[in-house]
């Protein structure tokens, strides 16, 4: 029978149990399909509550390293992998979604308007054959012009169309970097950039924050990121500087000289990939305009007003544009003229700014009753920010309180998926404002994410024997 040796541990029990779990995964001392023992024989032989044992095999399942089947008792998980609980389904349980981050798609432009002024387009049919692989002139000049509202006077030559950031990710890391490098990321950062990076070869080292004067994270802490490149040997960094993903931290430009200062000391290229900047009612320079000869900068208006056309555009120094070219064409050729021509009509026409006032209008709505209806618990977020980012008790399991909302019909993030796998989620929340069509829904799910985080708040300890 499997007991886990826990004697050296410090914190809680449960935790222990789990995490030697998980060693013993890793060193194949327990393998797939093994059975572990029944939870009242392992409290009995360790020497805890029932409750503690509950809880570490919850734990478990939460990483995905065991699975309980009803009358057969608990086993040890295969390796596959699990689709992201962001990617949307066609047939979902109805729920009041707080979790994904859409930003009001109710507000888009209308689609079939769009079409009918490209039918009417003269020479469209040309949209229909191939392209280069960057994109044609006119769209990314039209890439040139959605880069203005990051901060950034971009050449339109060295623009190229991508299909929507996410594969702007990819390729730019693929042409910046080399299987094997280091690039340094934020502690909580955008949640697939863990399996981007592992997709391409590359090791991401997740950086602290500094902290503000109101006790919220700032920007990557400058003297670790130095310390990274010493000794992690790092050759890059991720950022996300307009509306950080998950904290919603707006970089003042000094935060952004003292790592622009950081990068050229040790040679560092950056990327800088922020989808939700165009929110913000002012434009701080751009990495790409403070340190223009080693930063990839990537540009998205899926945020703002069409996911379903999956553009977005990335403007890179200038020796890296070839090899860019050959990253897209290797992925998928070109991203589709069809939908470029789409946006760059919407771009043209004024309807970019229209929606982005038609959001911003919303979501300072949203916000407000989101800073109020969750009071006393700080709100990392402002008006112009599209998510908050909560912290919660330190009693409260974020994880747990995931759990409880879904229980209830309400969708967050707790900040597991912001995260490396290997560290212990931290007592926070994100919460998204625009997914959520109805503003009354949106309201009953902040009353009900402030309930349960009282009613969990008061839950006894289990991690330790009682009596």
């Amino acid at each position: 029978m499997w007991i886990p040796n826990i004697e050296a541990a410090g914190g809680p029990i449960y935790l222990a149990i789990a995490d030697a779990l998980e060693a013993d995964i890793k060193t194949g001392a327990l393998a797939q399909g093994d059975r572990l023992p029944p939870q009242r024989e392992l409290a009995y032989q360790l020497g805890v509550t029932l409750g503690t044992i509950t809880r570490a095999y919850g734990e478990a399942e939460r990483r995905r390293l065991v699975k309980g089947e009803t009358g057969r008792g608990t086993y040890i998980a295969s390796e596959t992998q699990k689709v992201s609980p962001l990617v949307p389904k066609e047939d979902e349980p109805e729920t009041c979604d707080l979790a994904r981050n859409f930003a009001y798609p109710h507000l888009n432009p209308s689609l079939s308007d769009g079409l009918t002024r490209m039918a009417r387009t003269v020479g469209i049919d040309r949209l229909n054959g191939f392209v280069p692989s960057e994109g044609l002139k006119a769209h990314r000049e039209t890439g040139a012009l959605v880069f203005k509202d990051y901060g950034l006077e971009a050449d339109p030559d060295r623009v190229a169309v991508t299909c929507g950031a996410q594969h702007g990710i990819q390729v730019t890391c693929q042409a910046l970097f080399r299987p094997g490098d280091a690039v340094a990321v934020d502690r909580f950062t955008y949640p697939s950039i863990f399996s981007s990076f592992a997709s391409i070869g590359l090791k991401p080292v997740p950086l602290p924050a500094l902290i503000r004067a109101d006790g919220g994270f700032g920007a990557m802490d400058p003297a670790a990121l130095a310390q990274a490149a010493k000794t992690h040997g790092v050759k890059g960094v991720f950022l996300m500087p307009n509306m950080q993903n998950p904290t919603t931290h707006t970089m003042s430009v000094e935060e952004r000289q003292d790592l622009v200062a950081v990068a050229r000391q040790f040679d560092l290229k950056i990327v800088e990939d922020d989808p939700y900047t165009p929110f913000l009612p002012d434009a701080l320079p751009a990495f790409g305009a403070l340190a223009p000869e080693r930063t990839a900068s990537i540009a998205s208006i899926s945020k703002v007003c069409s996911p379903g056309s999956r553009i977005g555009f990335v403007h890179v120094p200038g020796p890296f544009g070839d090899s860019i070219r050959n990253k897209i064409g290797e992925s998928t050729w070109m991203a589709s003229p069809i939908t470029a021509e789409l946006i760059a009509g919407w771009v043209r026409e004024g309807h970019l700014f229209k929606t982005l006032r038609l959001k911003r209008k919303a979501n300072r709505t949203r916000f407000l009753a989101a800073r109020d209806l969750l009071a006393p618990h700080f709100l990392q977020s402002d008006v112009n920010k599209v998510f908050g980012w909560l912290r919660l008790p330190e009693t409260v399991d974020p994880d747990a309180l995931q759990n409880a909302l879904g229980h209830q019909g309400i969708s967050v993030l707790s900040s597991r998926y912001f995260q490396a796998k290997d560290h212990q989620p931290a007592p926070y929340l994100r919460l998204t404002f625009g997914s959520e069509q109805s503003d009354d829904r949106f309201r009953w799910a902040l009353q009900r994410i402030r309930s349960t985080i009282g009613q969990l708040a008061e839950l006894p300890d289990l991690t330790r024997p009682v009596g």
